[in-house]
């Protein structure tokens, strides 16, 4: 729950960040001479629709944790087989960091990667029944478990000498 509480504070703050970055973008464009970015928040906040969209926010913000983490299993996929796993981790800018327990764990490379998936850049991979279970964010799990499932569909193809 602890965990819950604080993925939705960080979703909050992102989504503030960028509804305060689009806001300054149109007083920049729209109104360069006469209105600057403090007069227009407060017009659009103070007003019925701004009451609606900070309702939305936080809403928003409260789902993130439930809708926006994974688990993904691969099938045919073995723990053990660390390239194909690795592999598919740094195709889409993940490294190796640690194993705690009987999972590996992954993280972005770099603080802009880091910094896109709000520093919630943590992928487990742990053997399960059949394959292996992924766990994290959505988007880096579905793309992740997306190109393991080729490598592991493709070995079959490979020679075995």
């Amino acid at each position: 729950m602890n965990r819950h509480i604080i993925r939705s504070l960080k979703y909050l703050v992102f989504i503030s960040i960028l509804y305060i970055g689009l806001v300054w973008l149109m007083s920049v464009t729209a109104y360069p001479e006469h209105i600057d970015l403090q007069m227009l928040l407060k017009a659009q906040l103070y007003s019925e629709q701004g009451l609606w969209l900070v309702t939305a926010f936080v809403i928003l913000s409260l789902l993130y944790p439930l809708f926006g983490f994974m688990r993904r299993t691969i099938e045919g996929a073995n723990i053990e087989d660390r390239v194909r796993i690795d592999n598919a981790m740094r195709v889409y800018g993940f490294e190796y960091v640690a194993t705690e327990g009987d999972a590996l764990i992954y993280k972005a490379r770099g603080l802009f990667g880091r910094i896109t998936y709000l520093f919630e850049d943590r992928i487990e991979v742990r053997a399960v029944a059949g394959g292996v279970e992924l766990r994290g964010i959505r988007r880096a799990v579905a793309r992740i478990a997306f190109q393991l499932s080729a490598y592991i569909t493709n070995s079959r193809f490979e020679d075995k000498e």
